[in-house]
């Protein structure tokens, strides 16, 4: 497989529904992570990853061991409206395995990524983009995408982060909704922002992601959390009234920023791959394709991706965009 990242539509042919139903998650991340889907031309290959165990809508799947940490990610999709995840270093079998992320100390049953806001076979929307090392998921779980598009759909996501560390091993991240009720208002944390550099992330409403240890390496993940150049308040990327107009006025083009993973106040452990935020409120429709963005490689190309965060429904004020690059290896 390749390191630069495949894109995934639920409205792909032959792409597998995403479900308020026990195991839709499940059928999805296999499809996602190892198998891939579609036949003839419209057959597209999974990211690259492989299935360690499997059991009852229970799955283990792993990313690249050479290229990456070998992480191990537990989907335990036995709920109607929810999933849990954990990921681990090593396993030696379906449930039992060395430096769980999130720990069992902070989250006894796991980080919990929704499906639906119903338990109903109604089919939700999504949208996915990786590699094997590393993958984006957004769904749609108040079923509103018909009338407000992308920016109703909130973001998961699990793999190795781009790390400020040489010779990281430890730099595997889950997300985190913001909490722990398949119903609460908190979700979509996984790509919230802080503003500024001095935020501790000790709270599930701080939280974006676990890793699978701190930078020194101790045992026992702890929770990160993300910020980036220009975000004046905490919340959504590219949501921000005062950002400038798209193009800025200054150099006719687009202002941008990477998306710094925190660990603690002043203390950022590496990147999110391939993610930009852009210094504009939303500058470019949903899924539009922007290319050869100054200072990236020429030929790069950035999907422009809606979200939301803080509510299980839509919210113009929560409404933010990020900047994904497709061309280039993360």
């Amino acid at each position: 497989m390749s390191l630069i990242p495949n894109v995934y539509k639920s409205t792909d042919p032959g792409a597998p529904q995403l479900s308020g139903q026990p195991g839709a998650m499940a059928m999805l991340l296999d499809a996602l992570l190892v198998d891939g889907y579609g036949i003839g031309a419209n057959q597209k290959p999974g990211m690259g990853w492989t299935k360690a165990f499997t059991g009852s809508n229970v799955r283990v799947f792993r990313n690249a061991s050479i290229i990456g940490t070998g992480f191990f990610l537990r989907l335990d999709d036995t709920a109607q409206r929810s999933a849990l995840l954990r990921g681990f270093a090593t396993m030696s079998d379906i449930d039992n395995g060395s430096d769980p992320t999130p720990a069992t100390s902070l989250k006894p049953t796991g980080s919990r990524w929704d499906k639906s806001s119903a338990a109903t076979a109604e089919a939700r929307p999504w949208v996915a983009v990786g590699n094997e090392r590393f993958f984006y998921l957004f769904v749609d779980t108040s079923g509103q995408f018909a009338q407000y598009g992308g920016g109703a759909m909130h973001p998961h996501y699990a793999g190795d982060i781009t790390s400020l560390k040489p010779g990281d091993k430890h730099h595997y991240v889950v997300s985190y909704k913001g909490s722990d009720n398949e119903l609460s208002s908190s979700i979509g944390y996984g790509l919230r922002g802080q503003s500024g550099w001095s935020n501790s992330f000790t709270s599930d409403t701080s939280t974006s992601c676990f890793i699978g240890r701190n930078s020194a390496a101790v045992p026992g993940a702890i929770r990160c959390g993300l910020s980036a150049d220009g975000l004046y308040s905490s919340g959504s990327f590219g949501s921000s009234s005062q950002y400038p107009p798209y193009p800025y006025a200054v150099n006719n083009g687009l202002l941008y920023a990477p998306v710094v993973v925190f660990e603690g106040p002043y203390a950022p452990r590496g990147f999110l791959p391939g993610l930009y935020a852009p210094v504009h409120r939303r500058p470019f429709p949903e899924m539009t394709v922007v290319s050869d963005v100054g200072g990236l490689p020429a030929g790069t190309q950035l999907l422009a991706k809606g979200y939301i965060i803080d509510t299980t429904g839509y919210s113009e004020t929560y409404h933010g965009q990020v900047l994904i690059d497709i061309a280039n290896a993360w």
